[in-house]
């Protein structure tokens, strides 16, 4: 498909530039294009690296797991699809995974739009949680992803699933996975340039289907890895490929969505630390709207790791704590406190420190902060802590509020429908 450039200036500039995405709860939005950043876990990974720090295939029962560790942790903003079940039928998987979602989160879930039929389901589905279509058009709950095949693609399905979330009012993130050497040019002004038309055609499409309808200019490219020929996603460029594409968006005045907390390690190991710091920072101070993969990430996102999620999610905490930066005003400059404090004393035990040491101060709940002395006393590492920590959150989480009984009702019967409709079995579906 080819478009000519007065067509794509014309209906890019349709794209808004502002727009907000609503959790079950009323109270979880997401507005994107006011100058927040939202973080949200990994997504779709095939493999789990479990509480044992064993490695398996996903399964559903984790998809609900992650989805509640996303509702329970408050660093993220978004219950992200984190793995892709392997122990539902493939046709219907879409189906179960939204089920899952408005059962297990309150926040702003992923919706699901690769092909007209997929995604007229998922927009039905969130229709019976949202009270009606039009209710849902008012607040959109589904998020969706329409990633061109790079290089100079757009996928049939991809793009009819686009065009049915535009027509629907629900946004639709449009990342393209370019690998610089691979699937773009070598430099990465080249891959730029490229990922560029593949957005922009994808932005005018949406537009053309609704005028108005919500997208964020998205990214998940890096470079190839010339020794491997795979992808490496926790490479320094992928967090100067997400500091040029936010930058870009901005030039467009379409809100932004990055890809951040990366990385190729198979453990949450040194590496997976390094990794994941560098992106998440460089896509967090290049001010996307909307980070993805920011949490849980490991060998290329191909897995998500429970432990990892914990571990990323105090990341999360001090990235924030960053973007924040530094309050200036009378009262934080502080002089009367210095002046009243004087010289060689301690300002402990001052009013003004009382006033405001805890919110000026991330104060991280598993990374260490003790003398080595207390390992000895028997405190656990890091990882032992991000264990135990994800361990409490399963058993004790409530899920607030939960979904409405009739709703649920409605949603596992339709499950079983989309079931049916492709003649596969309908396992671990009760009410």
């Amino acid at each position: 498909m080819r478009a000519s450039e007065s067509l794509i200036r014309e209906w890019t500039s349709a794209a808004p530039r502002r727009f907000k995405l609503y959790g079950r709860d009323p109270t979880h939005v997401l507005s994107f294009g006011e100058g927040n950043t939202y973080l949200s876990p990994v997504g779709t990974a095939v493999g789990v690296e479990d509480l044992e720090g064993d490695f398996r295939p996903a399964v559903l029962e984790d998809v609900e797991r992650f989805h509640r560790l996303a509702d329970a942790l408050p660093h993220l903003d978004h219950a992200s699809w984190a793995v892709w079940p392997r122990d539902v039928p493939e046709e219907s998987a879409h189906a179960y995974l939204m089920l899952s979602g408005f059962r297990n989160a309150t926040k702003p879930v992923d919706g699901y739009n690769l092909g007209r039929e997929r995604a007229r389901q998922t927009i039905e589905m969130a229709a019976i949680v949202a009270g009606g279509r039009d209710a849902l058009v008012e607040r959109p709950l589904l998020l969706g992803f329409a990633n061109p095949v790079s290089p100079l693609m757009l996928n049939r399905e991809t793009t009819e699933g686009l065009i049915e979330y535009a027509r629907h009012g629900q946004p639709t993130t449009i990342p393209p996975e370019c690998m610089s050497g691979g699937t773009s040019p070598a430099t990465l002004a080249g891959l730029l340039v490229q990922q560029n038309a593949e957005i922009l055609l994808s932005v005018a499409i949406a537009q053309l289907a609704r005028r108005g309808a919500p997208v964020l200019y998205g990214s998940a490219s890096t470079i190839m890895d010339m020794r491997t020929g795979g992808v490496a996603l926790g490479a320094p460029e992928a967090g100067l490929v997400m500091a040029a594409t936010a930058q870009l968006a901005r030039y467009y005045g379409i809100p932004s969505r990055g890809t951040g907390g990366n990385t190729e390690a198979i453990t949450p190991d040194y590496q997976a630390g390094a990794e994941t710091t560098s992106t998440l920072l460089l896509a967090a101070l290049a001010g996307f709207d909307f980070i993805y993969d920011a949490a849980g990430s490991i060998e290329s996102s191909l897995s998500a790791g429970y432990v990892k999620l914990l571990l990323d999610h105090e990341m999360c905490g001090e990235v924030r704590r960053i973007l924040s930066g530094i309050d200036v005003n009378d009262e934080t400059l502080a002089v009367d406190a210095i002046r009243a404090v004087g010289p060689g004393r301690a300002f402990l035990g001052h009013p003004h420190t009382l006033r405001h040491f805890r919110t000026e101060h991330y104060s991280p709940r598993l990374f260490h902060r003790s003398p080595r002395s207390a390992l000895a006393r028997g405190e656990k590492s890091v990882w032992g802590k991000a264990r135990a920590r994800c361990e409490e959150i399963l058993a004790e989480h409530v899920v607030d509020p939960p979904l409405d009984p009739d709703v649920e009702a409605r949603l596992v019967d339709y499950v079983k429908g989309v079931c049916a409709r492709y003649s596969v079995a309908a396992p671990h579906l009760s009410v």
